[in-house]
């Protein structure tokens, strides 16, 4: 949710071409990509979108996500 929240308010400002996403949860990616009906996938289809149209814009637009595992147990 969080980076559905930031991420497609970053991809409307005109000037941005590089965003990184740092995330410590693979798990959620897992879930979402997943064959069986999840409520996140719903969530998804909308972030693929704006992604999709935030990547055509402009040649230099990129998205990067970086997998930083949590330390905390």
């Amino acid at each position: 949710m969080a980076i559905h929240t930031g991420l497609i308010p970053a991809m409307e400002i005109n000037n941005i071409h590089d965003i990184i996403v740092i995330t410590d949860s693979i798990t959620t990616a897992r879930k979402i990509l997943e064959s069986k009906v999840d409520p996140l996938q719903n969530m998804f289809i909308l972030l693929a979108s704006a992604i999709k149209t935030f990547l055509s814009k402009d040649d230099r637009n990129k998205i990067h996500f970086w997998y930083c595992p949590s330390k905390a147990e």
